[in-house]
């Protein structure tokens, strides 16, 4: 079965899915694009055109952005330290 939403976010980040916060979709898109928050990396699917990006919001803090190959977006909060653009999973590459 495919991981989405929180549960994937665990996976390619190996980090517990209690340290990472839904954000409605107006607040990840008010703080990432509005607000004009700084992108730290892209990752995109090889096989799907899901993409996963990380922008740094705070000094502690990330969002990231999961889009779906139909264009959805959903929105995480996590601590800066538990996200590196080192993922776990190969079938993905990072683009930025």
């Amino acid at each position: 079965m495919e991981r989405r939403g929180r549960d994937l976010v665990a996976h390619l980040f190996d980090v517990d899915i209690e340290r990472i916060e839904s954000l409605s979709w107006s607040l990840g898109n008010r703080i990432t694009t509005e607000a004009d928050a700084d992108q730290r990396f892209r990752f995109d699917h090889q096989r799907s055109t899901r993409s996963v990006t990380a922008f740094e919001v705070t000094d502690y803090t990330c969002v990231l952005r999961l889009r779906t190959p139909v264009g959805r977006e959903k929105f995480y909060g996590v601590a800066s330290a538990d996200v590196e653009p080192n993922l776990i999973a190969t079938d993905w590459v990072r683009t930025a």
